[in-house]
C-alpha cells in the first residue's frame, strides 16, 4: 500500500493542471461581459444617431419643399390677405394643382400647416372649404408677415413689397412686387 500511495503523490506533484480555477473563469466572464456591454452601447448610439439624422433630413426636405412651393405662389401673387400671422391667402398665378389664376391659402393651426387651392379666384379671398384642406406637415413654429415701407404686419390686405415667413426659427423673405 505504501508504494501505491507514493505513486499517487508523485503523479500529483509532477503533473500539470489542465483545468481552470473558478477565479480565472470569473475574470474571463467579467471581461467578456464588459466587451459585450461596450459593443452594445456603441451600436445603440450609432443607431440613435442615424435615426436622428434621418429625422433631421426629413424635416429639412419638408421645409425646402414648402419654401419652393411658397416662392412660386408668392412670386405670382396679385392679392394678399394676411390674418394674425397664421393664415395667408393669395390670388396667384403660381398654383400647385391648377393652371391659371387660382385662390391659394396657407393655414397654420396647432402645429400643422394646411394648404387650400381653388381654380377660380371668385368670392372672398379668405373663404376655403375645410374638407378640401391638404395637410403639408407638422412644424414647431410658422408665422407670416407682410413687409412694406411702414414696417412688419401680421394682418395685411393688399400687395406688400415682401412676405416674411418664419419657419422653425428660420426666416425666409419673398419679394412680391
Amino acid at each position: 500500500m505504501f508504494t501505491l500511495t507514493g505513486n499517487l503523490q508523485s503523479r500529483k506533484a509532477g503533473s500539470t493542471s489542465e483545468a481552470f480555477t473558478l477565479v480565472e473563469v470569473l475574470i474571463v466572464l467579467t471581461i467578456l461581459s464588459l466587451i459585450f456591454t461596450l459593443l452594445t452601447l456603441s451600436f445603440s448610439r450609432a443607431v440613435s444617431s442615424s435615426l436622428s439624422g434621418i429625422k433631421n433630413s426629413e424635416n429639412l426636405k419638408r421645409e425646402i419643399t414648402l419654401f419652393w412651393e411658397m416662392k412660386r405662389a408668392l412670386t405670382g401673387a396679385r392679392k394678399v390677405l394676411l390674418k394674425g400671422g397664421s393664415e395667408l391667402f393669395l390670388e396667384t398665378s403660381g398654383g400647385e394643382f391648377f393652371k391659371g389664376v387660382v385662390k391659394k391659402a396657407y393655414i397654420f393651426e396647432e402645429g400643422t400647416l394646411y394648404t387650400y387651392e381653388f381654380p377660380y379666384p371668385s368670392g372672398s379671398l379668405d373663404f376655403y372649404e375645410e374638407d378640401k384642406l391638404i395637410q403639408k406637415g407638422r412644424f414647431n413654429s410658422l408665422r407670416f408677415y407682410a413687409l412694406d415701407r411702414n414696417g412688419k404686419h401680421d394682418n395685411y390686405e393688399g400687395l406688400p413689397d415682401f412676405i416674411l415667413v418664419e419657419l422653425n426659427g428660420k426666416e425666409f423673405t419673398f419679394k412680391i412686387k
